[in-house]
């Protein structure tokens, strides 16, 4: 693993949560995991749900020695109420979803009970049993209806397919909790993040995850729409969004009880088959191979919006957030995660993703008393 300086701006992102009892649904996915160790490593008490693991080699593949676990399903409300009882958060984040575009075509239902029910049961279940301050629902930049302007927070809503609907769904949702039952709390918000890299993703139909296998088993790359444009950013730096967010609504939840976009300045934007040759350049100078070849994906595909962009100057002004990693550093942190994993001596997800979460924040490891087994991890 590299070892070069990460932004010491970034340093105690976590550190407002040391203490508290903190909830994350959808603890061991990609994004969830990242978040979850960032969390132990702040000394907050985490407890997670979440299905089982994908994917043996995920983020970290097992979260036991830093989060009280369950195993469970968002979908079911029994479930969520008796882990809300019994864990009683003082903070949480729900990142609980079927997160695939082309999934959600091939099980809509699945994706509605998952995105939609299962907001619907966390929100009544802290409407039940009040012991929350705040809870932060992520939900995506695919929630607006498709323009081809920089959407800002008060952009129309609308979904063409059943992920985009689902997730617009969402927000309607917390809109309605927030007005009708948590008016006195606790504070609740949605963050709409950009397209997230980062090392642990191996979700089937995402960019970099697909470049990964690609190069690893020496297969052609099938794009499906190399000239769509994305708000790409670091899973660190969304993340980051998702704690200082967490924050503010700690400390004044009036002014920060809404929705927010977590995406990068403009000129970060790229297209799919300029992400592609990045991580190929990348993966050549670390093993000597690339793409043995990039090809479009043959057969008619479900359509997917030609340009997606975001404007974040909300969170920028009002939160203090920025993507501290540009679009370059973003790709190189994700191949350095996949090389340590799957071509260094005794590869391990989990120094890898402590490796890379130490450098972001590079007080975290040494603030864990409250997980004595991160601090000897790290």
């Amino acid at each position: 693993m590299r070892s070069d300086a990460a932004p010491s701006a970034a340093a105690g992102a976590a550190d407002a949560f040391r203490g508290r009892r903190v909830l994350v649904t959808g603890h061991n996915g990609f994004v969830g995991s990242w978040l979850s160790l960032w969390l132990a490593a702040g000394g907050a008490d985490v407890t997670g749900i979440s299905l089982p693991r994908a994917h043996p080699q995920t983020v970290v593949p097992d979260l036991r020695p830093f989060v009280h676990e369950q195993i469970g399903d968002v979908s079911d409300l029994a479930t969520v109420v008796d882990l809300v009882r019994r864990a009683r958060p003082e903070v949480v984040f729900h990142l609980a979803a079927q997160a695939l575009v082309l999934r959600s075509y091939a099980s809509p239902l699945e994706t509605l009970q998952t995105n939609v029910v299962g907001t619907a049961n966390l929100l009544e279940a802290l409407r039940l049993i009040p012991c929350a301050a705040a809870c932060v629902v992520a939900t995506s930049d695919k929630c607006y209806a498709p323009s081809p302007d920089a959407h800002r927070e008060d952009a129309p809503l609308g979904g063409d397919d059943p992920y985009s609907a689902s997730k617009a769904a969402c927000e309607l949702l917390v809109q309605s909790w927030r007005a009708s039952f948590f008016a006195g709390g606790p504070a609740l918000s949605t963050v709409r993040a950009g397209n997230i890299l980062g090392g642990g993703d191996w979700a089937e139909g995402r960019i970099l995850p697909d470049c990964i296998r690609s190069l690893e088993h020496r297969e052609p790359l099938r794009l499906r729409n190399p000239a769509g444009v994305r708000p790409w950013q670091h899973v660190l730096d969304a993340v980051a969004g998702y704690l200082a967010l967490g924050d503010a609504m700690l400390r004044r939840a009036e002014d920060h009880a809404a929705a927010w976009n977590l995406g990068p300045p403009a000129g970060q934007v790229t297209t799919v088959g300029e992400l592609v040759a990045m991580i190929d350049a990348g993966w050549r100078r670390r093993t000597g191979s690339g793409l043995v070849e990039v090809r479009p994906e043959a057969g008619a595909s479900k359509p997917e919006r030609g340009e997606l962009l975001l404007d974040s100057s909300k969170a920028r002004s009002e939160l203090g957030w920025s993507s501290r990693l540009g679009l370059a550093d973003s790709i190189e942190w994700s191949l350095d995660w996949y090389h340590a994993v799957l071509h260094e001596p005794g590869g391990d997800p989990t120094l890898a993703t402590l490796d890379q979460i130490s450098r972001y924040d590079p007080a975290a490891p040494a603030r864990a008393a409250g997980a004595p087994s991160l601090v000897a991890l790290a």
